[in-house]
C-alpha cells in the first residue's frame, strides 16, 4: 500500500502521470484495480505477456518495474527485454527489477536446493503448496548471478547498474539501471 500512496503523491504533483500495469493474471489485475482505485491519474491494466508488450512499446516511460517475472525467460530473451526497456525509457528514467539471483559460482541446481532448505521458513504454506512452488521453480525459474544481471543491464545500454537489495532469505535481489 505504501507504493500506491507514493504514486498518489507523485500524481498530485504532476498531472501528466499515468500508470500502466501488465500482468498475465486477471486475478492480479483485479487486485491492482482495487489497490489503485482513487489514484488521481489514469490507470491502465493490460492482461498480456510483458515481454511481447515491452517489445512493441512506443509510449514514453519514466519508470519500468518488473518483479519476479524476468527470470522466467532464457538469458538471451532477458537481454532483449532489457534492451527494449532501455529503448522505452528513451535514455532517461529508471528500470528496476526484483528477481531471483544465484550466488557467484552457484548453478541453478544448487539454487533450487538452497530454496528447498528454506522449507521451515515458509510455515504459512502447506507442504503441498511448498511442493507446488518447487515444481514451478524447477520448470520455469532461470535465475542469474548478480554480476550477470548487472552485465545484462550494461549490455542493454544502461550506463549505471546497481544491486540495491538482497532479500533476507538471500534468494533474490533488487537491481536498478539508469543513464
Amino acid at each position: 500500500m505504501r507504493r500506491c500512496q507514493r504514486l498518489r503523491r507523485d500524481a498530485e504533483d504532476d498531472g501528466d502521470r499515468q500508470l500502466c500495469r501488465i500482468d498475465l493474471s486477471e486475478a492480479s489485475l483485479r487486485l491492482a484495480a482495487e489497490a489503485l482505485e482513487g489514484l488521481p491519474c489514469p490507470v491502465e491494466l493490460r492482461c498480456c505477456d510483458f515481454a511481447p508488450a515491452m517489445a512493441k512499446w512506443s509510449e514514453p516511460v519514466d519508470v519500468i518495474w518488473i518483479g519476479m517475472s524476468l527470470h522466467h525467460l532464457p538469458t538471451a530473451a532477458k537481454a532483449r527485454l532489457m534492451r527494449n526497456a532501455h529503448r522505452a525509457l528513451g535514455g532517461m528514467g529508471l528500470f528496476v527489477i526484483w528477481e531471483p539471483a544465484l550466488f557467484e559460482g552457484e548453478d541453478r541446481a544448487a539454487w533450487l536446493a538452497r530454496f528447498s532448505l528454506l522449507r521451515d521458513k515458509w510455515s504459512a504454506v502447506s507442504d503441498e503448496e511448498f511442493a507446488s512452488m518447487e515444481r514451478h521453480m524447477l520448470l520455469a525459474d532461470f535465475p542469474e548471478t548478480s554480476q550477470t544481471w548487472l552485465r545484462l543491464g550494461r549490455d542493454a545500454g544502461f550506463s549505471h547498474t546497481e544491486d540495491i537489495y538482497l532479500m533476507p532469505n538471500r534468494m533474490g535481489r533488487v537491481f536498478r539501471y539508469w543513464n
